[in-house]
């Protein structure tokens, strides 16, 4: 019969890497490699900031090759996670189901993945928009797979890694857009350090619930070693987040509006991180999380709603003021 999920212990897991001698990972199993939700989550803040940058647009041609670079090289990062974490993967609920883990793929063969979608996404952003954002793409897998991921046995210092990490693909469509200049608008570097400091409301609260599985594991993190600090950082960089969103209309971005409407949505996940931070209980630290995964999202569709209409306002000035023949 069939074990059920929920049933599964450690000793039924593989942690060995070893696949039997002709056995060939399906797509799926590939798929989950790649973490599809992140790498969704990384594709849709690099697309977000192309959009929202105030350059020319680039062809259509531009937007494919950053998309597809950009996912590969974060499948690369994300598998290549997965492969050094395999046997700690193996000791979480929440990771013990990952292909490695239950011996669906073999170590070389990840090890093969991690260096083709690698190799592919770089030659993608290198071939298809420019050498800034390839170098970009490249740091991410490095920064990801090579100092985050070993960290997290090491030192709390591994989340700051960790949200410089997801600052990153922000650059990256800025980066596409503006044909690797980086530094002649402020409004690149100010969606980045917002995905920065979104992170740490974010992850703090995801980790909190997480806290005796990673304990278990062995892993250093801030739940673990410091519950106080874990909190305290969480509400300090929900307002960080809030004050770096008015500096999109500050910096000439944005119209001045974005200021209200991205407000509302701050508030809202400040009152969570408030609550997690005076009371630190599964219940607010699940309602912390879910106000983060509403937050990001909202800002970004706040601020490409704001950019559409400024840019339909201008054409329709520009009608008005068109001399009649």
């Amino acid at each position: 019969m069939k074990k059920s999920p929920e049933k599964i212990g450690l000793d039924s897991v593989n942690c060995s890497g070893y696949v039997p001698v002709g056995a060939r990972p399906g797509f799926s199993v590939l798929m989950e490699l790649t973490k599809p939700r992140l790498t969704f989550l990384v594709v849709l803040s690099t697309m977000s900031s192309y959009a929202l940058a105030p350059f020319p647009v680039s062809s259509i041609s531009t937007l494919i090759f950053l998309s597809i670079g950009t996912a590969m090289c974060s499948a690369s990062a994300n598998a290549f996670n997965m492969m050094l974490e395999s046997e700690y993967d193996a000791q979480m609920s929440r990771t013990r189901y990952r292909p490695l883990v239950r011996g669906v793929i073999s170590l070389p063969s990840v090890f093969s993945f991690i260096c083709i979608t690698g190799t592919l996404g770089a030659f993608l952003l290198v071939w298809g928009v420019n050498t800034a954002t390839a170098c970009l793409g490249v740091m991410n897998i490095f920064l990801y797979g090579g100092v985050y991921t070993p960290l997290k046995r090491i030192s709390i210092i591994n989340t700051w890694i960790g949200a410089i990490v997801g600052a990153l693909p922000p650059l990256m469509g800025w980066s596409a857009s503006s044909n690797g200049d980086l530094f002649s608008h402020p409004g690149g570097w100010i969606l980045a350090c917002i995905l920065y400091t979104w992170q740490f409301p974010h992850f703090n609260s995801l980790s909190w619930n997480l806290r005796h599985e990673y304990a278990r594991a062995g892993y250093q993190m801030m739940c673990v070693t410091n519950p106080a600090l874990n909190a305290r950082l969480a509400l300090q960089y929900s307002f960080l987040c809030f004050l770096f969103c008015w500096a999109l209309p500050i910096s000439g971005l944005l119209d001045s509006f974005y200021l209200i409407d991205s407000a509302i949505v701050n508030i809202f996940m400040i009152s969570c991180s408030w609550r997690f931070y005076r009371h630190q209980t599964e219940k607010n630290a699940r309602e912390l999380f879910y106000a983060s995964l509403i937050h990001l999202p909202a800002i970004f569709l706040l601020a490409l709603g704001h950019k559409v209409v400024t840019i339909w306002f201008k054409k329709e000035n520009t009608k008005q003021t068109d001399p009649v023949l």
